[in-house]
């Protein structure tokens, strides 16, 4: 009997996620905002700016991540970005943080820039 090779199917794309759906999950992710950090803005939650407050040589390959950003397009570019380098669980909050406001949502104001 010849030995078959599983092979695993690897995220190829984020995946987009509600506000709804975010806020349920959002205990099990972690949040990465990706807006530019020279603007003072606010953020979802517990967000962390990329190279900011966290480096991605200290995120672990099967840490689930959740990119954010105001709209949505910055968001969806560096998760298909991580899932390059090897992310597996990947998501995006659909409508960035305009529709999480739009949800009635809690934001936090950003760090003021250095």
């Amino acid at each position: 009997m010849k030995a078959r090779s599983i092979k695993i199917q690897q995220q190829i794309e984020p995946i987009l996620l509600t506000p709804e759906e975010a806020r349920k999950q959002r205990g099990k992710l972690l949040i990465i905002d990706v807006q530019n950090p020279k603007f003072i803005t606010g953020t979802v939650p517990g967000a962390q700016r990329l190279n900011v407050d966290v480096a991605l040589k200290d995120i672990p390959r099967s840490q689930p991540i959740l990119v954010t950003c105001l709209s949505g397009g910055r968001s969806l570019s560096a998760a298909q970005q991580l899932i390059q380098r090897g992310y597996g669980k990947v998501y995006v909050l659909k409508g960035g943080l305009a529709a999480w406001k739009r949800a009635g949502y809690t934001t936090w104001l950003t760090k003021i820039p250095a």
